[in-house]
């Protein structure tokens, strides 16, 4: 990702500390994402306050990307109800590792560029297992690999 871009991911509960704590066993630590739960019990001025000091310490970045958890939640809500007038962040609902994972590894300077590699990341994650017959799977390798 390019450093002129910052990552803010929140979401219900400990969803988003969890999935940042699995990407960062993959791909380590990066100092332009932070994370925000939203925990049972809090109220508006109090995720307001944790998304807003987590924001505000991505000064030196140029751009934004919110990522929550779900369209029309909480975390989703109070995002777009702090930041989604800001010319420089986009906020994102749906969150999965391969969107996160994108989010924090992809260079590309151009803000709404990046937007829709990480959506595009998102999407093509979700895969169904399916399970082959043995002469069929041979079939594909007739010819090699």
């Amino acid at each position: 990702m390019s450093k002129s871009t910052a990552v803010l991911v929140t979401a219900h509960g400990k969803f988003s500390e969890g999935i940042l704590s699995t990407v960062e066993i993959i791909a380590g630590k990066f100092e332009n994402v932070k994370n925000v739960n939203f925990l049972e019990g809090e109220n508006f001025e109090m995720i307001d306050k944790k998304l807003i000091d987590a924001y505000n310490s991505f000064s030196n970045y140029d751009h934004v990307i919110v990522i929550t958890d779900l369209m029309g939640g909480t975390p989703f809500n109070r995002s777009v109800m702090n930041f989604g007038g800001n010319d420089n962040t986009r906020i994102l609902a749906g969150l999965n590792f391969a969107m996160l994972f994108t989010a924090i590894t992809t260079e590309n300077d151009d803000i709404d560029l990046l937007v829709d590699e990480i959506i595009e990341a998102g999407k093509d994650s979700i895969q169904k297992f399916e399970l082959v017959e043995k002469d069929d799977y041979l079939d594909d390798f007739e010819d090699g690999i």
